[in-house]
């Protein structure tokens, strides 16, 4: 046997031992979708045959509980950062699963009731819980295996934003480009592009990350680095994705220097849908009305505290911009002394001396936003959406942080996905870091999404909305290294 057929055979053996055993993107799937939805519907299907003793009904319950767990599973936003949202989401489906079970067996006939429902939905809350925490367990120690192409830089601030987040299921071996050292920051140089396949296969490559190049905002380099990677790896059991993909489906955020023609592809696409501004505002009517009458207690209680407490005015106006740059008056509860903004406009920040007694306590459990349902009611605000900003600030923040004005492409909200993962921005970093969650939810917005935001939102609103935030550096917002 000579040198090339020798060379042959080894890669074949290499194809086979790759392709042979589950790689950890598909084991994390399996485990996924065994332990949080086949298992639960299976096992409200085997509740339902020992309650009702007939095979048909057994399963419907187990088809309408596997579409709902499927259905709900497939949420626009990153659940795995929301986890009062998906403990909710895990005890709806099984309900919904087992409502729609009990409908259609009452449309065929079958005269069950709907309290034989309920072990069906009891059994498969137990079940689920076992399967998270089977899944918890089973994950520990699987990560995929992540080779980045690009720069070391980028590769470390993605570590670095893994860490952050606390997301253990990937690991970053090391990063491919044109020259580097043998280590940096825990991480190996793996090559050049041109080693990109033996790469995959020494290092058992689960996933390549293409970062975008610097300053390419179209992203034609981008687009041509992937194509080269993919018809190199074709063959080969590994996936390839985009940064700014991966960053929104495990960070629930795109870095403005990351944005490209693609994203605007994205939102611009005929089949892009988001929610019907007339559902939304129907939806921002109903539960607006019922939220302003429950909590109407707490603001008078609030009003009479900040009368008590320094005689001053209990509601503050202030001008924000709104929906296509519109500037309207949103209104507060006052949280600041009168005098706060004697010098003029600046951030409030973590800690701010400006704030009174009573204002630290209705900041820090977000009742002073609560007048704002009647700026929703009015139609200037929606309940979920990016929060406004003063027009003398705005016209800096365009100025300096590209894409800003797409904020103002959507109706301002009370909560959002910005305010819930970042908390308050009190600086133009900040600014720009809150900046890249609402272009972020512009993109997957939905009724779910706005739902599971409120949510949420209702969990963490007894954190503090002005606590200090946790923001990556200029360079991994921008795409650029920090100025001055």
């Amino acid at each position: 046997m000579n040198s090339v057929e020798l060379n042959s055979a080894h890669q074949g053996a290499v194809h086979r031992g790759m392709h042979s055993g589950v790689r950890a993107l598909e084991a994390q799937r399996l485990i996924d979708w065994f332990t949080l939805r086949l298992g639960p519907s299976a096992a409200a299907g085997a509740i339902a045959y020992l309650h009702m003793h007939e095979f048909g009904p057994a399963v419907i319950v187990l088809v309408c509980m596997l579409v709902a767990t499927q259905a709900i599973e497939r949420s626009q936003l990153p659940l795995h950062l929301m986890p009062a949202s998906r403990f909710l989401l895990g005890l709806f489906a099984p309900v919904a699963g087992a409502t729609a079970a009990w409908l259609i067996a009452l449309a065929a006939g079958s005269s069950f009731p709907a309290s034989e429902f309920e072990a069906v939905v009891l059994g498969a809350w137990l079940v689920t819980a076992l399967g998270a925490w089977i899944k918890v367990r089973l994950e520990e120690g699987l990560e995929a295996r992540i080779a980045v192409v690009g720069p070391r830089e980028f590769a470390a601030d993605f570590v670095a934003e893994l860490d952050a987040a606390g997301v253990r299921t990937y690991h970053v071996v090391g990063w491919i480009s044109s020259e580097g050292p043998a280590e940096y920051r825990r991480m190996r140089w793996l090559g050049t592009l041109e080693d990109v396949r033996s790469a995959v296969i020494t290092e058992h490559i689960d996933l390549i990350v293409c970062a975008p190049g610097v300053g390419d905002s179209e992203g034609a380099r981008l687009e041509s680095m992937c194509a080269r990677v993919a018809d190199d790896c074709l063959d080969l059991p590994v996936r390839l994705i985009a940064a700014n993909q991966l960053y929104e489906e495990t960070f629930g955020h795109v870095p403005v220097g990351m944005i490209d023609a693609a994203w605007y592809r994205y939102i611009m696409h005929p089949r892009f849908r988001a929610a019907g501004p007339y559902s939304k505002r129907a939806f921002d009517l109903v539960l607006g009305t019922i939220m302003g009458i429950v909590f109407l207690p707490f603001v008078l209680i609030a009003a009479i505290a900040i009368k008590l407490d320094d005689h001053g005015p209990i509601f503050y106006r202030q001008r924000r911009l709104g929906e296509f740059g519109e500037a309207f008056g949103i209104l507060k509860l006052r949280t600041m002394r009168t005098d706060a903004e004697a010098d003029g406009p600046r951030w409030a920040q973590a800690g701010d001396t400006r704030v009174t007694r009573v204002g630290k306590i209705l900041r820090r459990t977000h009742i002073d936003e609560l007048p704002q349902l009647w700026n929703v009611l009015r139609g200037d605000m929606t309940l979920v959406g990016p929060r406004p900003e003063r027009p003398e600030m705005v016209a800096e923040l365009e100025r300096r942080f590209p894409h800003y004005t797409r904020r103002h492409l959507i109706q301002p909200g009370i909560a959002g996905w910005a305010a819930l993962r970042c908390g308050y921005s009190g600086s133009d970093i900040g600014t720009a870091w809150k900046l890249c969650h609402d272009l972020f939810y512009i993109k997957r917005r939905s009724m779910l999404a706005d739902v599971l935001i409120l949510a949420e939102t209702g969990v963490e609103v007894f954190r503090d909305a002005h606590r200090a935030l946790r923001a990556p550096g200029e360079r991994f917002l921008l795409g650029q290294e920090p100025s001055g």
